[in-house]
């Protein structure tokens, strides 16, 4: 629904370029970050593909049926007897039997008239069978469906599960974590906007004080009042207040195009900011720091804590090589030829069920895998605990940097203050002629650059708060 809904925003946001400049709030700009970016999307199908590999793993304590088939052309039939046979007393063929010495001189011996007929009997009978055991083979076909069920596989499957899954929630981390880093690059980029918009307007308000100065300095010295060189340095002046604003112009322009870039609008695109979300206004209330629950929500902690159940898992998937594997099959094969009752050009099928045992004896490669897994996982602990350390320290300056920055909004605000009365005061005094216009240009030149502290200490407080809020989990 969120989808759909930005990217409706995103289809009436197109049709409204062309037309009037498109006004963006904080939400709005964040909404359409999140929703619009290419990573966004890669994030999601990484997040699936982690999802269904995890399945997968689990379908594996399931049985796996498959069924195959194969043809087989051979060139050759099979014989299963010799076309020569050598016995002890002779060679027999389907050309008769031929006796060896001395079964030939006995036979000759002692039966003159049958030697001949015991040869053509012999090889009349020898050649029927050696017909007889004549296989066609030439066309093979075989066909098979078997079903294969682990019973016991050393505990791989339940292992790699583990593992899937917590790849899995290492994938959803991640699209978490680059949210968030969405969300913190969208708001740089919505408050710098606002940052240049605001000197922008100072920018004109400047020039305009000059251009007023101007006019004042001009009529003075047509009274006699001021001296060319009091007109060359509001000139000069002029000059300044007309480059800083056509900078503040292009910076503007700028700063627009890569919040557009950041949202996925066209860069051409007329952007305002909403005036609701002023740079000085609702800054965070108190900036605690409590370790347990920033710790509990930084996605870097989550990762390597993932990767840690990752690395312990792969120590009992290698440990599972050492262990013995039991797998029992079931299958159903059908043949043509076939032998179920003697060689026969018909299909025959017939079933069977097996078990197969392997026990590993002498595996030192798998005891080797299991120390190299062993030395991963405890890396991976170190590295936690090295994270957890910095996280702590990135928190705790964070907040230091929330409170200077603080304190310095508030001495510019004060600054400003100061610097305000002191251009009335200026401004009545060049009036009633007890000041000169040099005295007035730095009075506002001073007004000038307090205003611009004042929106750089603005600024700095967000991107200061932005940070405090991406170091302790709160995006």
């Amino acid at each position: 629904m969120k989808r759909l809904s930005a990217i409706l925003l995103g289809a009436v946001l197109a049709c409204a370029v062309q037309a009037q400049p498109v006004v963006l709030t904080l939400d709005s700009c964040r909404n359409m970050a999140l929703h619009s970016t290419i990573k966004s999307r890669i994030d999601q199908e990484n997040v699936q593909a982690a999802k269904y590999a995890s399945q997968a793993v689990t379908a594996r304590f399931f049985p796996q049926v498959s069924a195959n088939g194969v043809y087989l052309w051979n060139s050759r039939h099979a014989y299963v007897l010799p076309q020569i046979m050598e016995t002890p007393f002779g060679t027999i063929s389907p050309d008769g039997l031929m006796f060896n010495n001395p079964y030939a001189d006995v036979a000759e011996q002692y039966l003159p008239r049958t030697t001949e007929w015991i040869n053509e009997m012999t090889g009349a009978a020898y050649g029927n069978l050696y017909n007889r055991f004549d296989f066609d083979m030439t066309h093979v076909l075989v066909g098979q469906v078997g079903i294969v069920q682990p019973v016991y596989v050393g505990g791989r499957i339940i292992f790699a599960q583990k593992m899937a899954r917590s790849l899995e929630r290492i994938a959803r981390i991640k699209a978490r974590k680059n949210q968030s880093d969405v969300t913190v690059e969208t708001e740089e980029a919505y408050w710098r906007v606002l940052s240049v918009q605001e000197k922008e307007r100072l920018a004109e308000r400047y020039l305009a004080l000059i251009r007023q100065l101007e006019q004042d300095v001009l009529a003075a010295q047509e009274e006699g009042m001021a001296t060319s060189a009091d007109v060359l340095q509001v000139k000069m002046a002029l000059s300044d207040a007309e480059s800083s604003l056509a900078q503040a112009h292009n910076g503007l322009k700028l700063s627009k195009m890569a919040l557009c870039q950041v949202i996925g609008l066209p860069l051409e695109t007329d952007i305002s900011l909403s005036d609701s979300a002023r740079l000085d206004s609702m800054s965070l209330a108190d900036v605690p720091v409590d370790m347990q629950q920033i710790k509990a929500r930084r996605e870097e902690l989550q990762l390597l804590g993932e990767l840690g159940n990752v690395a312990r898992s792969g120590v009992g998937l290698a440990a599972a090589g050492l262990q013995p594997n039991i797998v029992a099959t079931a299958n159903y094969v059908i043949t043509n030829p076939s032998m179920a009752d003697g060689f026969n050009k018909s299909f025959e099928g017939f079933f069977s069920v097996g078990v197969s045992v392997d026990i590993p004896i002498a595996h030192a490669s798998d005891i080797l895998a299991v120390r190299a897994a062993k030395h991963k996982a405890k890396a991976v602990e170190l590295q936690l605990e090295d994270a957890r350390q910095k996280i702590e320290l990135q928190a705790t300056q964070s907040a230091q940097k929330v409170n200077e920055a603080r304190y310095k909004l508030a001495y510019s605000k004060t600054a400003l203050a100061h610097s305000e009365e002191i251009l009335r005061y200026a401004q009545d005094s060049y009036a009633e002629g007890m000041l000169t216009a040099t005295d007035l240009m730095k009075a506002q030149t001073a007004w000038h650059k307090a205003c611009t502290e004042k929106i750089d200490a603005s600024i700095a407080l967000r991107m200061a708060e932005i940070t405090y809020k991406k170091h302790t989990g709160q995006l």
